[in-house]
């Protein structure tokens, strides 16, 4: 199913927060997204540019400002040969079959057309799209993706699935699984799972998974994050019901905060430097200690892009895991800007998380 997301409007292309919200949605009804375009107000084209739109994608989902949308609207009308007419203070096309407040639905042979009027500081009127493509989510753990797609391809074509799968960090992949016509999506899962029982999950989200699984099993995590600056505890906050394992984490960027907040010795940071196996281990004492977790995360690094040496290079970070009977740290060398680094960080962070709890989330 080809689908695009289009914005109306210039407001959309700066404000990121309400452009990632608006995605996040979509992206909740459709799945991924095919494409992502943003289209100004003042474009001579704008009708051209929707016209192609609708002509080449099976789902437009057309997002407005109050500047934008009775524009819009009056465009969408047009490519439908069609009028506006008013109902509850909304102009919408007659053709329109699904109309709740600001936001209207065209359905038409294969193709579906939904315009929003979206308000920045408001929750984002509903998507009205019928969906009818089954699709799945999961991760797989410490297996090659050629080992992977080996094990899945065959599967794959006897059940007439697709499926997607691509790289969050080294030893994790993320799995997309989608029907074909006829596809028996239920019983590919079932025997996927059957045939890696201890390398994949099924979930939408492997936060959400955790926080699920953790709460089940009354077990709490905690995090100590040098060169993450918090992003590790900013992905798992996210979802909802993570105070239910998660009490708080501690963000030690300077030498002297790990000292103190930490306990990781004065003498580990000068003989081996805060990025390093030593300190690491250290981090994850502390942070079990402080938080009397059952688990604790911390991540020590060089996200760049400056600040590297011919020892220790931009992209060298130091990830540990630790429960109070086991204790996993590697060293990796990671690849891309500052961001990029940061968030591989993270997720390698959970792979290790999942790897020392196997057997409680799997």
């Amino acid at each position: 199913m080809k689908n695009i997301l289009l914005f109306v409007g210039k407001e959309f292309l700066i404000n990121h927060a309400m452009s990632e919200y608006v995605k996040r949605e979509a992206e909740k009804k459709l799945g991924p997204l095919s494409s992502i375009k943003y289209l100004f107000e003042k474009d001579k084209d704008l009708f051209l540019h929707l016209s192609e739109a609708v002509e080449r994608y099976e789902k437009v989902l057309l997002i407005t400002l109050d500047s934008t949308y009775a524009t819009v609207s009056k465009i969408i009308a047009t490519i439908f040969e069609d009028n506006l007419k008013a109902i509850d203070n909304m102009l919408v096309p007659s053709k329109a079959q699904k109309i709740e407040p600001k936001s209207f639905l065209i359905q038409e042979a294969n193709k579906e057309i939904n315009v929003l009027e979206a308000a920045i500081f408001e929750k984002l009127p509903p998507i009205l799209f019928s969906v009818e493509e089954e699709r799945s989510f999961g991760y797989i753990f410490d297996l090659h993706k050629e080992i992977i797609k080996e094990k899945i391809n065959s599967l794959a074509k006897s059940y007439e699935v697709e499926y997607i799968l691509t790289q969050e960090a080294p030893e994790l992949y993320k799995l997309y699984t989608y029907n074909k016509k006829f596809g028996d999506m239920t019983t590919f899962l079932q025997n996927i799972k059957l045939l890696l029982p201890s390398n994949l999950i099924i979930a939408d989200n492997i936060f959400a998974y955790l926080i699920e699984r953790f709460t089940a099993l009354q077990k709490r995590i905690t995090f100590a994050e040098s060169c993450t600056g918090g992003l590790l505890a900013s992905m798992l906050t996210k979802h909802p019901g993570s105070s239910k394992i998660f009490d708080g984490s501690l963000v030690t960027y300077a030498n002297e905060i790990k000292n103190a907040w930490l306990g990781v010795k004065k003498e580990t940071l000068e003989k081996y430097g805060a990025v390093s196996v030593e300190t690491v281990t250290q981090m994850l004492q502390g942070a079990l200690r402080v938080a009397q977790a059952d688990y604790a995360i911390a991540i020590s690094g060089i996200a760049g892009p400056s600040g590297g040496s011919k020892t220790k290079p931009v992209g060298m970070v130091v990830i540990g895991c630790k429960s109070k009977e086991e204790e996993i740290v590697r060293v990796l060398y990671l690849r891309g800007d500052r961001n990029y680094i940061q968030y591989q960080a993270a997720m390698y962070g959970i792979k290790l998380l999942f790897e020392i709890a196997k057997n409680e989330l799997f």
